[in-house]
């Protein structure tokens, strides 16, 4: 008789604990349910954040660029265009994606750095080039062009790649 009692003592304190697990259950998945949106939202964020570091790291920085070209250059040199293009970053993952991995910039290609100008002398050319080769945010600085003008100027187009790290 004695076990009997014990036996249904033991399984009421079962049921018990089973009710109040299913219900402990019930308020998690509650929990997570609230939580998710958050979780959407944080994805959603880091994936702005890798697109703007990568926009970020692959920007030029004008102002020390032109400030830069504008010591460089010797007396007597002119330029009449200057040309950057750079790689168009991808677009953020749409909103409630989750991202693969944590967002970091993606490693980009090179961009294209071009100017053109005039001078009295190929030897000025030259010493543009010497100039530019020196800057440490160009590099594989190439003469793409020269022309003697009507007037005996000498037009040139320079190419050269935009490795970045002016200004920062």
């Amino acid at each position: 008789m004695a076990l009997a009692v014990l036996f249904f003592n033991e399984r009421s304190i079962v049921g018990n604990k089973k009710s109040e697990l299913s219900t402990t259950k019930a308020h998690l998945v509650a929990q997570e349910a609230r939580a998710q949106p958050i979780k959407d939202a944080q994805a959603a964020n880091l994936a702005r954040l890798g697109f703007v570091r990568t926009v970020s790291a692959t920007r030029v920085h004008w102002d020390v660029v032109l400030g830069d070209l504008g010591r460089t250059l010797p007396a007597g040199v002119s330029l009449s265009s200057l040309t950057a293009s750079s790689p168009v970053p991808t677009a953020p993952a749409a909103v409630g994606v989750a991202p693969a991995a944590p967002a970091t910039p993606v490693p980009t290609a090179a961009q294209s750095f071009v100017m053109a100008g005039s001078t009295s002398s190929h030897n000025r050319v030259a010493l543009v080039l010497d100039r530019l080769a020196l800057l440490p945010w160009l590099s594989n600085v190439v003469l793409q062009q020269t022309t003697r003008g009507g007037d005996n100027a000498v037009q040139f187009t320079i190419g050269a790649t935009y490795v970045g790290g002016a200004g920062t």
